[in-house]
């Protein structure tokens, strides 16, 4: 009697979600935040005006769409800093979801189910399902996207105006989630383009689908350009090692695993090129998507300034992924097929022993951001409960307000008790002082304030990425 395989999908799929559910979610609050992910705490404050909050996220960063969905979170669940990382962890989720329904209705339910399996154990994403930033937002919007775009391989036929109008608005929430996704945007016009040009596939529907995507960015790039006059100083140069890596080592956790994926997805393209390219539907686009996302980027850092890093192409694992599971279940030989599944898991699977993600159920594992639980539980062990901040100096954002807000809601939670002191606003000043030093940002040695040069240091404890010191007032 035949199998049927789709006859446990809906218990097969809710284990793996609910296994990559658990490694993101077991303890997600062990980090406190980076500087960054202070920043849209504080911009997704539900007690700032609406109009304020669009304000203040265009004068620091164009993550509008996060911004806003993280203040409605915010206003909905409470303005605490414990509760800010279920958001990301929900859309990461939903994420994981979203791509196993773009694989099966595109390619397979195998591939679909090894696409969720790879996707749920992927460090990366893991990272970034507990990060108060907007990565994985654009993450899910870019898969909705494509979800909405493609079916059977090829670009749907819409039946109604509506569809447009659909896209256009997935297309503008993601571009203001972040502003690479205008790289997939490209990719999808770039795409439609070779249709016209390669298939004569000049149809009213791929016309539409084009200017609805191509108002959408060309609405983005005109506030963009009006908004953003600056780029992060502290991008790094791309160095010759980009080039045998590509950033897959980040991806999957190690130099080896990073190169061991590489390969195969290499191996994969080339040796199955002629096919993709007779078919001219999804996988195509994967390709010319996964090339777009490195060749402008790193062109732009080339030849003007440093603007990559890895987590600026995050969406990149969609079509890594989805080509890597779709390709590999199209070969007919089962021993070549069932090698591939076993490289791309057991590796994976297994690195995690050595990453916190397994660590967190057996082990204390050691927090890899600012640690101000443990700055603020200090001080108060050590009864002085006056306590301030080294302020930044010219920052393109004024980031002392944004640490100011996160600190005072910290000592809520820590110990009520506990006095913020603004020494730039202030006539008097106590006697001692707790004064923190937030190193994420900068690279400069610590230096007391000149408003605070009538204290002497008396102590200081170092923590991660944060210094502390004990101030006493000069007689």
């Amino acid at each position: 009697m035949k199998t049927n395989p789709y006859k446990y999908e809906t218990v097969l799929i809710t284990l793996i979600i609910s296994f990559g559910l658990l490694l993101r979610g077991f303890d997600i609050n062990y980090n406190d935040f980076w500087s960054d992910e202070m920043v849209s705490f504080y911009l997704s404050n539900p007690n700032l005006e609406f109009l304020e909050t669009i304000k203040l996220v265009f004068a620091s960063n164009l993550t509008v769409t996060f911004e806003i969905l993280l203040k409605l979170f915010h206003k909905i669940f409470g303005y605490n800093f414990e509760y800010s990382r279920y958001l990301s962890l929900l859309l990461s989720i939903f994420s994981i979801f979203c791509f196993y329904r773009l694989i099966k209705t595109n390619k397979s339910y195998y591939s679909a189910i090894l696409g969720i399996i790879l996707l749920s154990i992927n460090i990366y994403h893991i990272r970034y399902s507990v990060e108060l930033r907007s990565y994985m937002l654009t993450f899910l919007l870019a898969i909705i996207l494509l979800n909405l775009i493609f079916y059977q391989g090829k670009i749907r036929e819409f039946r109604n105006f509506f569809n447009y109008i659909l896209i256009f608005i997935v297309s503008l929430l993601m571009l203001f989630s972040h502003a690479y996704s205008i790289i997939i945007i490209t990719s999808i016009n770039f795409y439609i383009f070779l249709l016209w040009v390669m298939k004569k596939n000049f149809t009213r529907n791929n016309i539409l689908l084009f200017l609805s995507t191509s108002i959408s960015s060309l609405l983005f790039v005109l506030v963009y350009i009006n908004n953003i006059s600056h780029t992060p100083s502290w991008l790094p140069e791309l160095k010759s090692s980009f080039f045998t890596n590509y950033y897959f080592s980040s991806f999957f956790g190690s130099r080896i695993l990073g190169l061991l994926h590489l390969l195969i997805l290499l191996y994969l393209i080339t040796s199955q090129f002629d096919k993709i390219l007779k078919k001219f539907g999804i996988e195509l686009f994967l390709i010319i998507l996964l090339f777009l996302t490195y060749i402008i980027p790193v062109s732009y850092s080339l030849i003007f300034k440093p603007v990559l890093i890895d987590r600026y192409i995050f969406f990149v694992l969609i079509p890594i992924l989805y080509l890597i599971c779709s390709l590999t279940l199209d070969f007919k030989n089962s021993y070549k097929k069932y090698t591939f599944i076993f490289l791309l898991i057991a590796p994976s699977f297994f690195n995690h022993f050595t990453e916190n993600t397994f660590k967190q159920f057996y082990t204390s594992i050691n927090p890899s951001k600012p640690e101000v639980r443990k700055s603020l539980e200090y001080i108060v062990k050590n009864d002085n409960l006056n306590y301030s901040f080294v302020a930044v100096k010219d920052n393109p954002i004024n980031i002392n307000f944004v640490y100011e807000n996160y600190l005072k809601k910290y000592s809520e939670k820590i110990n009520k008790n506990l006095i913020y002191f603004d020494y730039d606003n202030s006539s008097e000043s106590p006697d001692n002082l707790w004064l923190i030093y937030f190193t994420d940002i900068t690279n400069q040695k610590f230096a007391k304030p000149i408003e605070l040069s009538d204290y002497k240091i008396k102590s200081n404890k170092i923590f991660n990425h944060l210094e502390l010191y004990e101030l006493k007032k000069i007689n």
